[in-house]
């Protein structure tokens, strides 16, 4: 098996849309927009990059721009789940309603996935680092769809049920207060 086999797959087409029609003559818009088309345009020309640094590129792209758009719906859903709690601490808020904690809660697939676009980022940003060997570009594309395409109604801002989920817990400094 060649080092380059990580570039032997076909993504899965992406056919999800970020505008659609909202009530009455209103349109609706997904959050993210700008990450989605960044991240969908690279991810519908990987087969068209040429040779692997072409490719690996283009998945850079993909990662980043994925990576970018999940933490937008992230700090969507803790806005909104805040408006429930009320918690003014950020140290409170980020142990009770983390953006970490509701990807970890509410999308667990998304969790793991989101892994591959991490490694991907830091292997190559680092200068350290020799080779691809180690690296999922598959993964990464995964990511990237089932964001975008698996998830679409969520970046449409219907979240899911967060009941029981989530607690408030207090930071020590609020509850010796």
């Amino acid at each position: 098996m060649s080092e380059l086999d990580i570039f032997l797959f076909v993504p899965k087409p992406i056919d999800a849309v970020c505008i659609r029609p909202g009530q009455g003559t209103t349109i609706q818009t997904a959050i993210g927009t700008i990450q989605r088309i960044a991240a969908v345009r690279a991810y519908s020309n990987y087969n068209n990059s040429g040779d692997w640094m072409g490719k690996l590129s283009t998945t850079y792209v993909v990662a980043i721009a994925t990576r970018s758009a999940d933490s937008l719906l992230m700090q969507y859903i803790q806005n909104d789940l805040n408006s429930r709690f009320l918690i003014q601490c950020a140290s409170c808020k980020n142990s009770s309603i983390g953006t970490h904690l509701i990807r970890e809660r509410l999308f667990p697939t998304l969790k793991l996935l989101r892994e591959h676009a991490n490694q991907l980022l830091h292997h190559l940003d680092d200068p350290a680092q020799k080779g691809i060997v180690g690296v999922n570009v598959e993964g990464v594309y995964s990511y990237c769809y089932h964001l975008f395409q698996e998830n679409n109604d969520a970046l449409f801002g219907t979240i899911p049920n967060p009941d029981g989920k989530f607690t408030h817990t207090k930071c020590n400094k609020c509850r010796s207060a």
